[in-house]
């Protein structure tokens, strides 16, 4: 434990962008992934936070909010950041979908019907795992019976109410979900989907959920992209897709040069898109493997460590 804690006080208080080289042209947009990013262990914007990525906006830099949750768990985020009024993008569900904020236009690119998903599906029900499938405004969730188990203790012992609802989420065995997912049905098969999917989530512990990550990979890879977003969650999308083909489209539309962006994430997801900019920045929070393969490693997201990335870039005071 004290180990643990002292790793956090190393990430939290060294200076690893010290020396940086700032860029010589302007920067014409900021892209940025959510949880374990732009938001604290909290789920939130801070106010230090919020009142700089207004500030670089007011300056003529764009931002573009890269997650894997769809557009209606991100617009009360982007009303925080005034968005719409700076032409701001929402790149949802890990490259599946574009939203412009301006014009409040949005575009999908690609959804999965039953039969593309019913054999990953189905084979997820054989194992110790969730498995959610994701539509705009809500999920259909298996949950093995072992894990259901956990819940109900689980749920004695935070004294919820009756109605909260037994999802996992990134971070927590139960996690309410309602505020963008309002739609949620537990079944026991995929013959039980009954409208289009964006993508597949993946809850487990990390060391279990690791090996399933090789076990997937390794039968359904060639159908499928599949990504660790953090140590307990997996996604399942669309093959071909990703938040770098999503972010790389943007580009072309925006006429962006790669070294015109700066990027910021902490998952195996976000590294699609450290590979199609110049100024990519791995969060100090990040597993080793994503912070490999980033340019930068900043601090971490309880440290405000996109502000500080900014701020050595030189595109924001201090």
């Amino acid at each position: 434990m004290n180990n643990k804690k002292n790793m956090q006080e190393k990430i939290d208080h060294e200076d690893p962008l010290q020396g940086i080289q700032k860029p010589t042209h302007p920067i014409k947009a900021v892209v940025m992934d959510m949880d374990g990013t732009l938001l604290d262990e909290h789920n939130r914007i801070t106010p230090n936070t919020q009142a700089k990525l207004i500030e670089l906006q007011e300056k003529g830099v764009q931002l573009i909010l890269a997650s894997g949750r769809s557009y209606t768990r991100l617009l009360p985020y982007a009303d925080q950041l005034n968005m719409k009024e700076h032409h701001g993008y929402l790149l949802e569900i890990d490259g599946v979908a574009l939203y412009d904020l301006a014009l409040d236009q949005r575009t999908k690119y690609h959804m999965m019907s039953l039969a593309e998903i019913q054999e990953i599906f189905d084979y997820l029900t054989t194992k110790s795992a969730e498995t959610q499938a994701m539509f705009d405004d809500g999920l259909f969730g298996y949950i093995a019976p072992e894990l259901m188990e956990k819940k109900i203790a689980l749920r004695k012992t935070m004294n919820v109410d009756e109605d909260f609802p037994w999802t996992a989420g990134p971070w927590s065995w139960l996690c309410d979900f309602r505020d963008g997912y309002p739609n949620i049905h537990y079944i026991k098969s995929a013959k039980e989907i009954t409208l289009p999917i964006n993508k597949l989530q993946i809850m487990q512990e990390e060391q279990p959920l690791a090996l399933l990550f090789q076990d997937l990979q390794q039968k359904f890879g060639d159908q499928f992209s599949i990504y660790r977003t953090t140590p307990r969650q997996l996604e399942v999308l669309p093959k071909g897709f990703s938040k770098g083909s999503g972010v790389l489209a943007l580009m072309e539309k925006e006429g962006w040069k790669k070294d015109e962006v700066v990027v910021f994430g902490d998952g195996e997801n976000d590294c699609s898109m450290f590979e199609v900019v110049e100024y990519s920045f791995a969060m100090g929070n990040a597993k080793q493997y994503v912070q490999n393969k980033a340019r930068y490693v900043t601090k971490s997201n309880r440290q405000e460590g996109v502000i500080y990335a900014l701020q050595a870039l030189g595109l924001l005071s201090n």
